[in-house]
């Protein structure tokens, strides 16, 4: 049988606390609408790194998304972080190259249409929710997709 018992909750101190604010990404660059987005993660390894990858987002017109440990890292600016402390995206491409595929991430970028993960890390979460997945060095595949993108476009 279900007892109802009035309880007087006035006295019960909330455990909640906020450990951090994060705006909600406002600025110029509106990643929801992206057809492409080569999304940046830090398994780049030094943002030197980051130079392939914008090539391959200009060869593919693309815009370049991060997540969270590449902003926290100053690598990429707040207003390109995809998550759930960023945008959430629906491209139909979404290119993940030293994304992990933490659930914060995740969350922010599940839904797009194909999902293409490049990683060292076989067992890494992303290819979970990949539609491709290539394991390998983003440093030796990424440049060569590239070329192969320029060489088709003529």
């Amino acid at each position: 049988p279900v007892v109802s018992q009035a309880v007087d909750l006035g006295s019960v101190r909330s455990k909640r606390r906020t450990v951090e604010t994060v705006e909600a990404a406002k600025g110029k660059v509106d990643l929801t609408r992206a057809e492409i987005i080569v999304g940046v993660g830090r398994g780049i390894r030094k943002p030197e790194n980051l130079q392939i990858l914008k090539e391959l987002a200009d060869a593919l017109r693309a815009e370049i998304g991060a997540s969270r440990p590449v902003v926290d890292n100053d690598w990429l600016e707040r207003e390109r972080q995809i998550g759930s402390s960023g945008q959430t995206v629906t491209p139909k491409l979404y290119i993940a190259c030293g994304i992990s595929g933490a659930i914060q991430h995740l969350v922010g970028m599940k839904n797009s249409g194909c999902i293409v993960a490049i990683n060292t890390d076989a067992n890494a979460p992303i290819f979970n929710v990949a539609t491709y997945g290539i394991v390998g060095d983003l440093t030796e595949i990424v440049p060569a997709l590239t070329k192969k993108i320029l060489a088709e476009k003529g």
